[in-house]
């Protein structure tokens, strides 16, 4: 007999529970009077609180449709307190899918939004006045601030209907019987739950349920009583653990909108933690990013003098020492170290604080000398979710540990063990401590509760249901605190913690190191300008020159901010890429004016003897590099010294080409190489070495599908190389120019279809061992990968990869799954693959995504991604690297000072920097102190070596937020140190 499914027809008692808890849902309004003198004015935002008004004031009423994609709205409305409602306790409601500021009569009442539709209008009516005035100011886009929350997502739209404002009644027996019945039908449905306590629960709900009168709501009270009797008060059964609990939201500053627009998310945001803590006295809230106060106090000063207030209470704490939630993956050490010193200084003088937590919950991995910086930053304690929530094959093995950097620092970690995101039910704490893997050393686990993403936060509903948590022992022990008494209680000095030794790699979001390339040439472009600035200005001080500082800091500002982790890393919409690019254009404006281009004389900003070659923008050069023409030269300028330029002597006649069936053969004195006609190299023979370099595709192009899914803009994922495309030799390689010192080799490729164009430049030296290759690309792709292969002939199980204060060694074998994973990793200016002999070094300007071969790295170039912004990267593309074959290590062939002179061209000043001679050290960034009292001059170990320094002066040692520690006039440095002096100015300016 044939096997015939059973489908239930009839309802199962749950789902009667479930229907009737719906009715409850909607009736929560005793009663209600419509507000219909409405009037709204529509405009879009064109900057930071500016609008462009787009219609007068019209009427508003329900039934009307109103708003428009990215738009904004401001409505005003008069109303008079009904007389059935006088005594009583008012609410404000509204639905809507859009981000709502409310004021009532003339002062801040509170926020609305897809997670919240009333506001308490009690505290703000005038005395002995029934009248009302609303003014709102609303923001709408089409994607809700979060998706996670059901009911947003019902409430999503372009364009909307009104559905009318009105002033209410809520039955307030009826909401608590809601409150109720939402967490304890949370527990239900959940199976982390025991199963004979949910039969009970579901059980118990429709005998409660069966007291209520669902037309005249008669019963509720009795219901009431009912669950707390048979089911609060129940201790048949019982649970273990201690989760703490922290509100909080995460708070883009650019995704799926404009920065711009954040001005008013974080007002809001902002606006409705403050009104919850008026109504809740014990509810606690953490909010992070000194630049979301900057705006605050900028644009919305009462409510900025309202939340000092709070602070000043301890329910509103301020969290994340960094400036703002950088990518921590991308920026060089500088960079992070001026995120937490204009961070914490925005702190001190606001508040009189210094933050002791950085709190990253949403970054796409934390790099190796983040442990270093943050300890001497004023930070001892460590937030960030992503490695337990999005890791795709490897769980991490902790979540509160101490994390040990690149120079052996340690701090204490948090990674809770679930999303940052979360709306404070049951299921979610449980499933919270059933991931904790610390429970026998961590202490408490943390979970943090609030929407986000845009904003928003805790609701009135997490609050209520949290005071309930206490009566259920079926629950882990909860307890709401602020994050750092969380952080003190269960991190601080507990010697039981594991230690975690490396960069903290995030298995997922690997695209971020490519994506939209234009970005990542800039900020490295901008992160160089802004030392050259800097530095250039200390010197000039000499002269009776004034220190720029209120415009250097504005500028180091502006790039901090666009290294935010979904700016910077390319995970945005087309606007957000557009005003980054604006900034970025105006940013190099500013700075190129501060640097200034007068002398005749080049100056080497580096504290290192220039060896290589360097490139020298001239209008009567031979060549054509990144679109500037001029000339490759030798400067063999003096560390911080100026140094008289000119091209070099002699003929063309130093190399030799001989054409080949599959490309050409090029003799030079240091190099015998076999090009194919696409520039990828064949053969390189060193003739100093005497050794062959290439095993393998070396520098060759390969086009790969791209297509990782829902997270786009995000992600490679491990079988990129299944689906290869061909380029095309549209013209093969030839020699396309030289002189004395350069030969330049060209070809044009093209992809399939003709639909991207793709030149290589191939440049070899007469006296410098560096090939460098330029690709001018006119990209047009959808869903690709665009990748140059390295394969050495080189035995070696390591690639070494420059962090930018310090190297770290990654496997290249694929062992266990963890180094699997490290598929694609990201440096920072070089790489480098060697053997105890000697090895290959690939040296960048711009390019950060690599990825580990078994015989070699492929460094990642472009991707074609289409979400969330369909436009990403395609356009113009202009970019160099360097290979430089080497003996010996990358250590003692000194590849990182190569790099430093790669990254950093000379600049054309008549400066000079005599006496200041800081040994193997790198110079990292010399600057006014921020009080105006010291030169600072930031010293950085980067090749792992101890040593002793006779300093030029007595300096005054300081920490990274320039606070002094002592004096010394002599260093004993450690591996990867990173080290910060100050002389005081007027030690400077008089001759010192």
């Amino acid at each position: 007999m044939a096997f015939v499914e059973v489908i239930r027809r009839s309802m199962r008692p749950e789902e009667w529970t479930d229907l009737r808890y719906s009715w409850i849902k909607r009736s929560l309004i005793k009663t209600k009077y419509e507000i219909t003198d409405l009037k709204i004015r529509d405009a879009f935002q064109t900057g930071e609180n500016e609008y462009t008004y787009t219609s007068d004031y019209r009427p508003l009423r329900t039934g009307d449709m109103y708003f428009s994609p990215d738009g904004t709205v401001f409505i005003q409305g008069h109303a008079l307190i009904p007389e059935e409602l006088k005594g009583k306790e008012i609410w404000f409601t509204l639905h809507t899918a859009a981000e709502m500021i409310v004021k009532i009569n003339g002062r801040y009442a509170g926020g609305i939004d897809p997670n919240r539709d009333r506001i308490l209008v009690n505290p703000w009516l005038d005395e002995n006045s029934s009248e009302l005035f609303i003014e709102i100011e609303g923001y709408n886009r089409s994607k809700p601030d979060d998706e996670r929350n059901p009911d947003a997502i019902a409430s999503r739209g372009c364009r909307q209907i009104f559905e009318g404002a009105y002033l209410a009644e809520i039955n307030q027996p009826l909401l608590s019987l809601f409150y109720d019945l939402t967490i304890l039908l949370d527990i239900a449905k959940s199976s982390h739950f025991d199963e004979d306590y949910r039969v009970f629960l579901n059980r118990e709900l429709n005998h409660a349920l069966n007291l209520v009168d669902f037309d005249t709501w008669e019963g509720v009270e009795t219901a009431l009583s009912y669950i707390e009797t048979h089911i609060y008060q129940n201790t048949d059964f019982c649970s273990s653990g201690n989760v703490a609990l922290v509100g909080h939201s995460h708070l883009d500053i650019a995704y799926y909108w404009r920065r711009i627009h954040v001005v008013h998310k974080n007002a809001r945001t902002i606006l409705i933690q403050m009104r919850l803590m008026d109504q809740y006295p014990d509810f606690k809230y953490a909010h992070t990013q000194p630049y979301t106060y900057e705006l605050l106090a900028e644009y919305y000063p009462e409510l900025f003098k309202e939340l000092k207030e709070k602070i000043h209470s301890g329910q509103f704490e301020p969290v994340g020492a960094m400036y703002v939630e950088p990518d921590c993956n991308i920026p060089a050490a500088e960079s992070l170290i001026r995120q937490c010193l204009y961070g914490q200084l925005y702190y001190r003088e606001a508040f009189g604080i210094t933050v002791d937590n950085a709190w990253l919950p949403d970054v796409f991995g934390n790099s190796w000398i983040l442990p270093q910086i943050l300890k001497k930053s004023g930070v001892d304690y460590f937030v960030s979710n992503k490695m337990s929530t999005w890791n795709d094959t490897n769980r991490f093995p902790h979540n509160n540990f101490l994390w040990k950097g690149i120079d052996g620092t340690r701090i204490y970690a948090c990674v809770p063990p679930t999303h940052f995101i979360t709306w404070n039910m049951p299921s979610q704490i449980q499933e919270n401590w059933d991931a904790y893997q610390d429970k026998e050393t961590g202490g408490q686990t943390l979970s943090m509760f609030g929407y986000g993403d845009g904003g928003s936060g805790v609701t009135e509903e997490m609050v209520e249901l949290m005071h309930r948590f206490d009566k259920l022992s079926i629950m882990p022990k909860t307890e709401h605190m602020r994050a750092d008494e969380f952080l003190h209680r269960n991190l601080k000095e507990n010697n039981q913690l594991e230690t975690w030794d490396g960069e903290l790699y995030l298995e997922m979001h690997r695209g971020t190191f490519t994506t939209k390339a234009v970005l990542k040439d800039y900020n490295r472009r901008l992160e160089t300008k802004m030392r050259a600035a800097e530095l250039l200005c200390v010197l000039r001080m000499k002269k009776g020159k004034e220190y720029p500082a209120k415009e250097l800091r504005s500028c180091y500002k502006k790039l901090l901010l666009n290294q935010f982790h979904d700016i910077l890393p390319g995970s945005h919409i087309q606007p957000v890429f557009c005003d980054a690019i604006q900034d970025y254009e105006a940013l190099e404006q500013r700075l190129d004016a501060v640097i200034g281009s007068a002398g005749s004389l080049f100056f080497n900003t580096l504290n290192k003897k220039r060896r290589e070659l360097s490139f020298i923008p001239s209008p009567d050069g031979a060549f054509r590099r990144r679109n500037v023409k001029g000339y490759f030269t030798h400067t063999y300028a003096d560390p911080l010294s100026p140094v008289r330029v000119s091209p070099c002597s002699g003929k063309a006649d130093w190399f030799t080409v001989s054409p080949q069936d599959n490309g050409l053969t090029v003799n030079t004195p240091l190099y015998e190489i076999h090009f194919q006609t696409d520039g990828s190299i064949s053969s390189l023979y060193d003739k100093s070495l005497n050794r062959e370099w290439v095993k393998g595709g070396f520098n060759k192009l390969h086009l790969y599908q791209d297509t990782p899914g829902m997270y786009d803009a995000w992600d490679i994922l491990p079988n990129y190389k299944d689906v290869e495309y061909s380029f095309t030799v549209e013209y093969p390689l030839h020699l396309q120019n030289a002189d004395g010192e350069t030969a330049e080799f060209a070809c044009i490729l093209s992809t399939p279809g003709k639909k991207s164009s793709w030149a290589v430049m191939v440049r070899l030296f007469l006296s410098s061992p560096v090939i460098e290759v330029e690709h001018i690309v006119d990209w047009n792709e959808k869903h690709r990968l665009a990748k140059a292969e390295f394969s050495c002939n080189v035995l070696s199980r390591e690639l070494v990869c420059d962090t930018s204060a310090g190297y770290i060694k990654r496997e290249t074998h694929t062992n266990t799954s963890w180094q699997k994973a490290r598929f694609e990793v990201c440096h920072h200016k070089w790489c480098d693959f060697s053997e105890e002999s000697g090895g290959i070094a690939l040296i960048n300007e711009n390019k950060y995504g690599v990825g580990i071969e078994e015989n070699g790295m492929s460094l990642s170039l472009l991707r074609a991604n289409i979400r969330p912004d369909i436009q990403s990267d395609i356009g113009h593309h202009d970019f160099c690297y360097a290979i430089l074959p080497h003996k010996g290590s990358a250590v003692s062939a000194g590849i990182n000072d190569r790099a430093l002179e790669y990254n950093h061209p000379v600049i054309q000043a008549d400066e000079e920097a005599p006496g200041w001679d800081f040994g193997e050290l790198y110079l990292q960034a010399v600057k006014l102190s921020e009080d105006g009292r010291y030169v600072i001059f930031r010293l950085s170990e980067q090749d792992g070596r101890r040593g002793t320094l006779k300093l030029p002066w007595t300096m005054t040692v300081m920490n990274l937020l320039e606070d002094a520690e002592g004096e010394t006039d002599t260093l004993c440095y450690t591996p990867f140190e990173l080290i910060t002096l100050g002389l005081p100015v007027k030690d400077y300016l008089g001759g010192k």
